[in-house]
């Protein structure tokens, strides 16, 4: 005797592993000039970076080279744990100032040092 489940778990394997209808020839989509073609030939589709990495680069206005500037590529990653409430006071702090959190840390850190007389490290 067949169960129910068994034999809806049948019906719906069939349905799923039936072959699916192949759409007839479709209209060749025209694609706006900043889009790349991800299953172009090597050849194109190398081309096709290059001509997209130029375009992202004249969008930025500026050359791409990594991590030149950036706070990333000047200072090392610090993981830091604050109750919830000190976060949230950094956070409105930094909100009344029209700053950012982190300017805020690093300020606290830096009269912090200066107390210590460590001076000039920030």
């Amino acid at each position: 005797m067949v169960n129910k489940n068994s034999a809806r778990d049948a019906l719906a394997a069939s349905a799923f592993l039936r072959p699916k209808a192949v759409a007839q020839a479709e209209t060749p989509v025209t694609l706006p000039e900043n889009v790349v073609q991800l299953n172009a030939e090597p050849e194109t589709a190398a081309v096709a970076s290059e001509t997209a990495s130029s375009m992202l680069n004249q969008h930025a206005g500026r050359t791409a080279k990594p991590g030149k500037g950036t706070v990333a590529a000047t200072a090392k990653r610090v993981m830091l744990y604050l109750p919830p409430k000190a976060k949230n006071k950094f956070r409105e702090i930094a909100f009344h100032e029209d700053r950012k959190p982190h300017d805020i840390f690093m300020d606290a850190l830096r009269e912090y040092l200066e107390k210590r007389g460590h001076k000039g490290l920030l």
